[in-house]
């Protein structure tokens, strides 16, 4: 248990570090409750990171440690995180549902997901609406998935097997080239997205921040109430662009920002726009919005980010149908973008003629995936987790209905839990009890299931 403590402790150094840009505006703008939280916040994250790796010691994880560490991260990430929300005060209620809604609105944030309890935002101190921003970047970058393989640079054989069947394989080498990379590469698209909002006429700093902030970690979280407030000299699509990018594949991205087009473009990517092109046409014929409405929604979802400046429940059950496949989609791998991924689709639509050859011929043909050979042990976990996100997604929209609530409207806002997307109905808002599983389920959706199902299978072999 202490290298997974002390690997917790560093991550919780990393967070400290990062407060920083809250602590700054709330100087800036002369925020002091907001300022003492994020101090507070900041401090916690600080000491209780240094007690960790000060009375634990670091060594290479296994599967199981890695998969209790990425577990642990998100939940503690999240109970830490919520100190701003419930010392300003922000949620009305007693102490218990104050807590719940701090603490689901923090873990939204750090899982990318988007969904949001708060009715009127701009009445908030406009630090906390920063800070609440950079959460889901600190998420959407990979506090968890870039650095878990950064523990143990070159000797992290095992760390890097988890890593190689949640899609992040490619990161084993030069991870510490790797880390800077992620920094500088989000950091720039922060920089030149938020200009671009600023000169469009976004004015507020902060604002054009946190929309950015959301819309490059396919977070979600509006910096406004009225989203659609925001949509001034073609802010929208700036918007768009920014939501695709983060869903991009980190490592085409690099490429591209590198120049080096030619080396850039794969079939996940192709499939990817074909999804998004196909969802767009067929969404807009049956959801009877305007064109641009329509294709923005359609690249929320999509990407997962969970922008929406329309009552999702006056949408049709096809147009919901629409929106849940394409969350559960979601964007492309070693991305900031949540859902099974695009490429485990392509995997899916190879694997079906792929079987019917091998059982035919009864030869050992391997899977090709862009360009390489997979083993078939890679090919059943890439296809057990879309399995495990279905019955999951099955009991929990169960749970949901026994409440009494509409089956669509149900799987509508599990998926959108799942696949960290954000996009709501607003059914849960008003139970307890569902906002802590819809908290449960993003967690999940955000680890991809299977560091929780390993941790269960380990944990009754070790009861027998």
């Amino acid at each position: 248990m202490k290298p997974i403590l002390a690997n917790l402790g560093f991550v919780l150094q990393i967070a400290g570090v990062l407060m920083v840009l809250p602590i700054a505006a709330g100087f800036y703008y002369g925020e002091t409750p907001a300022l003492i939280s994020f101090f507070i916040t900041s401090s916690v994250f600080f000491v209780s990171g240094f007690l960790l790796n000060a009375f634990c010691f670091r060594e290479e994880l296994n599967i199981l440690s890695s998969s209790i560490l990425m577990f642990m991260v998100f939940v503690l990430l999240g109970l830490a995180g919520a100190i701003p929300y419930l010392y300003v005060n922000v949620f009305q209620g007693d102490f218990f549902t104050k807590l719940t809604n701090s603490f689901f609105e923090s873990i939204s944030g750090y899982t990318t997901s988007g969904f949001s309890l708060v009715p009127d935002i701009d009445l908030w101190p406009k630090s906390l609406i920063l800070y609440r921003g950079l959460t889901q970047w600190i998420g959407g970058i990979g506090i968890v998935f870039i650095l878990l393989a950064f523990f143990y640079p070159g000797s992290s054989a095992t760390v890097s097997q988890l890593g190689k069947l949640i899609g992040i394989d490619r990161i084993v080498q030069g991870i510490k080239k790797v880390i800077m990379q992620v920094l500088l590469i989000y950091t720039v698209l922060v920089i030149i997205f938020a200009a671009s909002l600023y000169f469009l006429g976004s004015r507020e700093i902060h604002k054009a921040l946190s929309a950015v902030f959301a819309a490059i970690s396919t977070g979600g979280f509006s910096p406004v109430t009225d989203l659609s407030s925001l949509f001034t000299n073609n802010i929208n699509w700036v918007l768009s662009l920014a939501m695709f990018a983060g869903a991009i594949n980190f490592f085409m991205l690099d490429r591209l920002l590198d120049r080096k087009l030619t080396r850039g473009f794969k079939n996940e990517f192709i499939l990817f726009l074909c999804l998004i092109l196909a969802g767009f046409v067929v969404f807009f014929f049956v959801s009877g919005l305007d064109w641009s409405t329509s294709f923005f929604h359609v690249i929320s979802a999509s990407t997962t980010t969970g922008f929406q400046t329309i009552d999702i429940l006056k949408l049709s059950d096809p147009a919901k149908l629409i929106l849940i496949f394409l969350m559960f989609v979601g964007g492309m791998s070693v991305s900031t973008a949540g859902g099974i991924k695009v490429l485990r689709l392509m995997i899916f639509f190879k694997f079906v003629p792929w079987s019917v050859r091998r059982f035919i011929s009864d030869s050992k043909e391997p899977l090709i995936i862009e360009g390489k050979e997979m083993d078939d042990k890679e090919v059943f976990i890439h296809l057990l987790i879309p399995l495990l996100a279905v019955f999951l997604i099955f009991i929990s929209v169960l749970i949901f209905t026994l409440t009494g609530l509409e089956f669509i409207d149900s799987l509508f806002e599990v998926v959108s839990a799942f696949a960290t997307t954000g996009l709501s109905t607003n059914i849960a808002a008003t139970s307890i009890g569902l906002k802590w599983l819809l908290a449960g389920i993003m967690i999940l959706g955000r680890i991809e299931i299977l560091p929780f199902l390993i941790m269960l299978i380990s944990q009754a072999k070790a009861e027998k």
